[in-house]
């Protein structure tokens, strides 16, 4: 362990290519070369100590896998939160604040073979008072590590790629829906989600996209066994 300066190792490149795409449902923005020094970032990400995210007696995490996430606080101005909001304003006509003054990095190491290719699909509509919802998402893996990236669902029973009425119903009486510390790996996802595309994850990538969109991070094979798999995690709106 060591100290850093949050803005220096998370700082953004100056040519960073921008493209939008839709990936099965969901319209994205993607940004390639985002950090200036992707290494360090990787590297201070992996070497953090992580601490548990979801853990339940009888769970799985520290069982067959470890599924955990660091927090890294942010001090405005920054310009890695600066570059999401303007590709915001700029693709949404939509001006934006991160909900909370940190990052989050997701921090994922196989112990047994994988259950599911995905993990549980899920929206991330948690501010109930905003009016728009933006997940950013930023893969830390170098080029040797880099496997799968983000999947998008729609939910069968209703065929919708959003959040819905019919997912907020199923919910009070489906616990498989949610991942709730039980398990990472959903039991039986094809019941209730269509696979539809898949953003690809590759080394300094940003993805931005509605949150209300059904994702997950996508395992197509085992590979998280000697390095952590390292996404960061961080949420704009209005």
């Amino acid at each position: 362990m060591r100290p850093f300066l949050f803005h220096d190792v998370f700082d953004i490149n100056d040519n960073i290519s921008l493209s939008k795409a839709t990936v099965g449902d969901a319209p994205l923005v993607i940004a390639d070369h985002v950090l200036r020094q992707p290494a360090l970032a990787r590297d201070i990400a992996a070497s953090s100590p992580a601490a548990n995210w979801k853990h339940v007696p009888g769970g799985r995490n520290f069982v067959d896998y470890h599924d955990c996430r660091l927090r890294f606080p942010v001090a405005p101005p920054n310009r890695l939160i600066a570059l999401a909001g303007e590709i915001i304003r700029q693709a949404w006509s939509v001006e934006v604040q991160p909900f909370a003054p940190h990052i989050d990095v997701n921090w994922f190491l196989q112990i047994a073979p994988r259950g599911a290719d995905h993990a549980h699909p899920h929206h991330d509509l948690f501010q109930s008072h905003a009016k728009h919802s933006f997940t950013c998402l930023v893969y830390l893996n170098d080029a040797s590590e880099s496997i799968g990236g983000t999947a998008f669902f729609r939910y069968r029973p209703s065929g919708s790629p959003v959040r819905d009425a019919s997912y907020e119903r199923d919910i009070q009486t489906e616990p498989e829906l949610i991942e709730n510390g039980q398990n990472y790996w959903p039991q039986s996802p094809e019941r209730f989600w269509e696979l539809t595309g898949v953003a690809e994850m590759v080394p300094g990538r940003m993805i931005i996209f509605p949150g209300q969109f059904y994702h997950a991070a996508w395992h197509p094979k085992d590979a998280f066994f000697t390095s952590p798999r390292l996404t960061v995690a961080f949420w704009m709106g209005a």
